[in-house]
């Protein structure tokens, strides 16, 4: 039977969406009103929802807009983004090419969030010295971060949860995922190519004037830029073999800042001053509206309704399992969703390989992960609220002052979102399922 705390979370998370969407209420204060009636109305024990609040997402944005906040300040934006713009020659399509591979390759390696966090400032200024419109870079840049981050096991936060639960390791992650990842990819920046080709360009005589600057004219402090700088690779290196070191990313950013902090003798409470703290509380509201969801059991009732209709097919369990990862992460985000769907994943598997005797069991339990995989990341490109780093550029572009409305993501997260799935279900099918 449907309790009430059910139906009162799926109210409450329907209204707090609806006003987050219509862009016509302050999204972090529609996410925190949404939080508190879910632990007002006892949808969600206090407890829970206070332990639902994912401070590694918190403490990685502190640390890593501290660091950004630095190397902005030594003017090592404006030098990259000179330099980029030099290379291509101020021609939106090889920047927009340039941008969305760097961007995916980096977020391959670190997370996708701290990826926006560096190339966003460049694109800003990018786009102002080459006088070009720089949401739609910005945009295909996330779906390009969203797109790199499913390529490996430490790229998106999903994938760390789903290769621990499932014991998988960083090499099949590489096997597995990175091919269609890397397909899709192609696919994004060829479709981020199309939309700008006809931006205009530069008129010769302002084209030459910037291929004739000299881009360490940026730098305004070369001190400032060694030290932030140092603590920046410093970071990145720790980012990527932070699994051996047994680390997460959050612990790590935030000890470069306040190492970088103390180097620089800034002071802290100017320091501070940067930090978005209206996205930090959209974030902390919307895990604990999300919270009521899953302690309210309505995550794990969708979830195993979609399962459950499937009849233990392995190629219909399997498509199923893609696509409803993918629409759900869109709604409420892809960690929630996976998290709901790994225990259900693990009890389906020896049931499906029952069912399917003629396939090799490890076939039968890779179809299922790396559908879930590449449905919960590649579908968090559907809207803003489908993935961390979505959220962070629409606060970037906000501050600013450019607007991305969440309908105005939508019309190029959601085209971006169908034709990665499409090209994930064509391979999932031609590699298991055949």
């Amino acid at each position: 039977m449907i309790s009430l705390h059910l139906l009162l979370s799926v109210l409450i998370f329907l209204v707090t969406y609806v006003a987050i969407l219509s862009n016509k209420v302050d999204k972090s204060i529609a996410a925190i009103i949404g939080g508190m009636a879910m632990i007002l109305l006892h949808v969600v024990d206090e407890h829970t929802a206070y332990a639902s609040i994912d401070l590694s997402v918190i403490f990685l944005l502190i640390g890593m807009m501290i660091i950004t906040h630095f190397l902005a300040k030594s003017g090592f934006f404006g030098y990259v983004a000179l330099r980029l713009v030099q290379v291509a020659e101020a021609r939106p399509v090889p920047v927009m090419v340039v941008l969305c591979i760097v961007t995916g390759v980096l977020s391959a390696l670190v997370d996708n969030v701290t990826t926006v966090l560096l190339i966003a400032p460049v694109t800003f200024l990018m786009a102002e010295q080459a006088e070009i419109d720089p949401i739609p870079f910005l945009i295909f840049e996330v779906m390009a971060a969203n797109i790199g981050g499913t390529a490996t096991l430490i790229g998106d936060p999903p994938n760390i949860l789903i290769g621990s639960q499932a014991g998988l390791t960083f090499n099949e992650f590489i096997i597995h995922v990175t091919p269609p990842a890397a397909l899709c990819l192609v696919a994004s920046v060829a479709g981020g190519a199309w939309i700008v080709r006809r931006q205009p360009r530069l008129p010769a005589d302002a084209r030459a004037h910037l291929m004739e600057m000299k881009a360490t004219g940026a730098i305004s402090d070369w001190s400032l830029l060694v030290k932030s700088g140092t603590i920046l690779i410093i970071v990145l290196t720790l980012f990527v073999f932070h699994d051996m070191l047994g680390l997460g990313p959050a612990p790590i950013a935030l000890g470069g800042a306040a190492v970088l902090i103390l180097l620089t003798r800034e002071d802290s409470v100017g320091v501070f001053q940067v930090v978005e703290w209206p996205m930090l509380f959209f974030f902390i509201g919307l895990f604990v509206t999300i919270s009521g969801l899953v302690s309210s059991g309505a995550m794990d009732l969708a979830a195993k309704t979609a399962i459950a209709l499937t009849g233990n097919s392995l190629f219909v369990t399997t498509l199923v399992l893609l696509w409803f990862s993918a629409i759900a992460s869109a709604l409420v985000g892809a960690i929630p969703v996976v998290a709901a769907l790994i225990p259900i994943v693990k009890n389906i598997i020896p049931d499906i390989q029952a069912h399917s005797a003629s396939v090799n069991p490890q076939t039968v339990s890779y179809a299922l992960w790396w559908a879930l995989s590449l449905g919960a990341c590649l579908g968090g490109n559907g809207t803003i609220l489908g993935a961390a780093c979505n959220i962070v550029a629409v606060e970037i572009a906000r501050s600013n002052r450019r607007t991305i409305t969440p309908l105005g993501f939508m019309r190029v997260g959601l085209p971006v979102a169908l034709v990665s799935l499409l090209i994930s279900t064509v391979y999932i099918i031609l590699r298991y399922l055949r």
